[in-house]
C-alpha cells in the first residue's frame, strides 16, 4: 500500500495527469464550499433550543464547528469527483505502469456518477448517525479519530476499489476480490480519508486516491475460488 501511494505521488507531475488534477481541483473546491455552506445551514437549524444561551453558544462556536463538519463530510464528495475523472486517471496510470493490461472496457459514465452519488449519500448519512458518538468520543483521547477514520476508511476503500476494478471485471469477480483483500482495501481507504482531512492536500486526494488504488488493485492476492487473471 505504501508503495502504491509512492508511485501515485511520483506521477502527479505527469503532464497528462496534471490536466485532470486541475479539473478535479476545481470541482473539489466547489464541493468543499458547498459542504461548508450546508454545514453552516445545518448548524444554524440545529440551534433551536428553548434556552437562548444554548443557541447563542452554538452560534458562537459556529465557525469552528463548520470547519470541523466540513472536514468530516468532505470525504463524502470524493465519490462525485472520482465518478467523473476515474476513467482518465486510471487509463493514464495503467498506460504508464501496466501497458500489458491493454485498454479497459470501462464503465458507463452514468453508472459511475450514480455510484458516486450513492456513495456520497451513504457517507453523509453515516457521519450524521455517528455525530453523537463523535461528540462523546471528544472526551476520550483518540477515540473520535479511530471511529471517524475506521468507518469512513472502510466505505472509501470499498468505493475506490469497486470503481477501479469494475473497469475490467464483472460485479461477481469484483466482490470476490474485494472480500479476499478486505484488510488491504480498508487500510488504503483509511489512508485516503486521512489525506482528505489535510487542508489543501485534500483537494487533490480524489486523483491521488484513484492512482494509488490502481496500483493496489494490481497487487491484490486472488480469491481462492477464482483463477488468477488480469486485473
Amino acid at each position: 500500500m505504501i508503495r502504491a501511494f509512492e508511485l501515485a505521488v511520483r506521477q502527479l507531475g505527469d503532464p497528462k495527469l496534471r490536466v485532470v488534477i486541475w479539473q478535479s481541483l476545481l470541482l473539489s473546491l466547489v464541493l468543499q464550499i458547498a459542504i461548508g455552506v450546508v454545514a453552516w445551514w445545518a448548524l444554524q437549524s440545529f440551534a433551536t433550543f428553548k434556552w437562548s444561551w444554548v443557541n447563542e453558544t452554538i452560534r458562537w462556536l459556529g465557525g469552528g464547528a463548520v470547519t470541523v463538519l466540513a472536514l468530516m463530510l468532505f470525504p463524502a464528495s470524493f465519490g462525485i469527483v472520482i465518478s467523473i475523472f476515474l476513467e482518465k486517471i486510471a487509463d493514464i496510470v495503467e498506460g504508464e505502469h501496466y501497458p500489458q493490461l491493454g485498454q479497459a472496457r470501462g464503465i458507463p459514465v452514468w453508472a459511475g456518477i450514480r455510484s458516486g452519488v450513492v456513495f456520497l449519500l451513504i457517507l453523509v448519512a453515516l457521519n450524521l448517525v455517528l455525530l453523537p458518538f463523535y461528540l462523546v468520543a471528544l472526551f476520550i483521547a483518540g477515540l473520535g479519530a479511530v471511529l471517524f477514520y475506521g468507518a469512513n476508511g472502510w466505505l472509501t476503500g470499498r468505493e475506490y476499489y469497486e470503481q477501479v476494478a469494475l473497469r475490467r471485471l464483472g460485479p461477481a469477480d469484483v466482490k470476490a476480490w474485494r472480500k479476499a483483500n478486505a484488510g488491504v482495501l480498508w487500510l488504503t481507504g483509511i489512508a485516503i480519508v486521512f489525506l482528505g482531512t489535510v487542508p489543501i492536500l485534500n483537494l487533490i486526494v480524489p486523483v491521488l486516491g484513484v492512482a494509488a488504488m490502481v496500483h493496489v488493485a494490481q497487487s491484490l492476492k486472488p480469491p481462492l475460488n477464482l483463477p488468477t487473471r488480469s486485473r
